[in-house]
């Protein structure tokens, strides 16, 4: 068997220092998780090149097994056969690098982590109106999905110009040139002996865990695990967090999706973008009705429990600070969290019959 290449870390001039509360490095996210006490820990995967990929839960206790799945249930006359959870209860998950070269969501992650269990983030800052929020729910983090291509990738791509960007999130071919879209999403895995570096998208044997979404075909122990976590858990809602050269937004409804969840979609993207202009965190206007999002890992995250499942991408310019991306963060999880009490994410009985209310 031929050895598998071996690659280092990414590099890239002129990028901007990481403040110390920026901890995006694979033994700072290990070394975090390890010191939770208030919440729950679980290992959901470990992936190709023998790194853990964590959850961390806080707020109500997990919900007992139904009798059967999501899929089943929903074509039953009862949908408790599968969650079984208290409705006033919901569930909601972000899952924070799964592209690992993106580090915005997995620095949030880290920030919420401490400050769940210390009462102030690792800048020292409070933010009790927000743990009061996450008390009212079962909360569930995965602070970095990807961990290999997290290994391979910097603190950060601020101050990258766009073909830096590219090189380092896609990928560069052994003759010097950038894989770039669409390449990166035509190998599953991607070809690691044909590149002089494989980007912190895909994972350590060249999966894009984001694409790892096939039925009877799934590739990659990440996915798996993501989906099973989601599926046991009974996620309410699942929001994948990502990172963009633009500002904060929520992007299509999936192509193959529940019409009630296109009409959430839709709406949180207005709320969303209100809740970043508020807070002067200048987000791009909300896409609107009329697109979808081609299936990917956000479509099978819905099948496995029914939840609410869309993409959030975050702002990785120069022209958003570190804290700004902080502070993104914690705007798109309270705004979630503050309506979800108002409205549930995903009501199962309206879901399964096709409903939009």
């Amino acid at each position: 068997m031929t050895a598998k290449p071996v690659f280092q870390p990414a590099t890239c001039p002129n990028l901007q220092p990481r403040p110390d509360w920026w901890r995006v490095r694979v033994d700072e996210i290990d070394a975090a998780v390890r010191a939770v006490s208030a919440g729950e820990v679980a290992r959901v995967a470990v992936t190709p090149n023998g790194r853990n990929v964590w959850a961390v839960m806080y707020g109500h206790q997990a919900a007992r097994h139904g009798t059967g799945t999501w899929a089943i249930a929903s074509n039953s006359r009862n949908v408790e056969a599968y969650r079984t959870r208290d409705p006033d209860v919901q569930v909601a998950m972000f899952v924070c690098g799964v592209h690992g070269a993106e580090p915005e969501a997995t620095a949030g992650a880290m920030n919420l982590v401490s400050l769940m269990e210390t009462g102030r983030d690792l800048r020292g800052a409070e933010r009790p109106g927000l743990v009061e929020l996450i008390e009212q729910y079962r909360l569930i983090l995965l602070p970095c999905v990807n961990m290999d291509g997290r290994a391979l990738s910097g603190d950060t791509l601020r101050g990258a110009s766009k073909e830096d960007f590219v090189r380092i999130s896609q990928g560069v071919w052994a003759d010097g040139t950038a894989v770039g879209y669409p390449a990166c999403k035509q190998y599953a895995p991607l070809p690691l002996d044909k590149v002089r570096h494989p980007g912190g998208y895909p994972n350590g044997d060249g999966y894009n865990i984001m694409h790892d979404a096939c039925p009877g075909d799934l590739r990659t122990a990440e996915a798996a695990g993501l989906l099973k976590l989601i599926a046991d858990e009974q996620a309410d809602l699942i929001v994948h967090m990502h990172s963009h050269s633009n500002g904060g937004q929520v992007l299509h409804p999936q192509m193959l999706g529940y019409p009630l969840h296109e009409r959430r979609v839709l709406a949180y993207q207005q709320r969303i973008h209100d809740a970043l202009e508020a807070a002067h965190l200048r987000p791009p206007p909300p896409f609107g009705p009329g697109g979808h999002s081609g299936i990917n890992l956000v479509t099978a995250s819905s099948m496995a429990s029914g939840g609410l499942s869309l993409t959030f991408e975050q702002s990785a310019c120069a022209e958003w600070t570190f804290d700004e991306a902080i502070e993104e963060f914690y705007v798109v999880v309270e705004t979630f969290l503050r309506h979800g009490l108002d409205e549930p994410f995903s009501p199962r009985e309206a879901v399964a019959r096709g409903r939009t209310e």
